[in-house]
């Protein structure tokens, strides 16, 4: 029997976050998912509560969207950002990266999807389960997704 693991999701696009929502739902269902739709949201999350496992995106507006707050700037990074701010106060939790993009980054700072998993799986090693990436039109993400997720279940 699996154990039950409570999972944060850091996720501004909502068909990508429903996606993702529906499918651990419907496959993990001893598991609990709590949505955040910004770097800043997110981070408060994170330090005040406790998780078994983060699925992050990587860019993400800085502060949560509503009818008068349009987020702010939009963070590129913010899932580095993110884990740099966990790994400084010593709070770093199983990861996976969902994105929709494969370059990261624009012209001389872009940087691929594969090189960014290679960094975070450098420079988180203890934490970074492994990337995936998202297309709400092809269901290979599931997959990816659910052999990342049995592989923590499993530790």
């Amino acid at each position: 029997m699996m154990k039950k693991i409570k999972i944060l999701l850091i996720e501004d696009d909502r068909k990508k976050s429903d996606d993702i929502v529906n499918y651990i739902v419907t496959n993990f269902p001893n598991s609990s998912i709590e949505l955040k739709e910004s770097y800043h949201s997110g981070l408060k999350s994170l330090i005040k509560d406790s998780y078994d496992l983060l699925l992050l995106d990587m860019s993400m507006p800085t502060w949560d969207r509503s009818p008068v707050e349009n987020g702010g700037d939009y963070e590129k990074f913010g899932g580095i950002k993110i884990l740099k701010e966990l790994g400084r106060k010593k709070r770093l939790l199983p990861t996976i990266l969902i994105t929709m993009f494969d370059n990261f980054g624009e012209s001389d700072n872009s940087i691929t999807l594969d090189q960014m998993d290679a960094v975070l799986k450098s420079d988180y090693n203890e934490a970074y389960v492994g990337s995936v990436f998202y297309r709400s039109d092809i269901s290979q993400w599931e997959n990816d997704l659910n052999l990342l997720m049995s592989k923590i279940q499993n530790d």
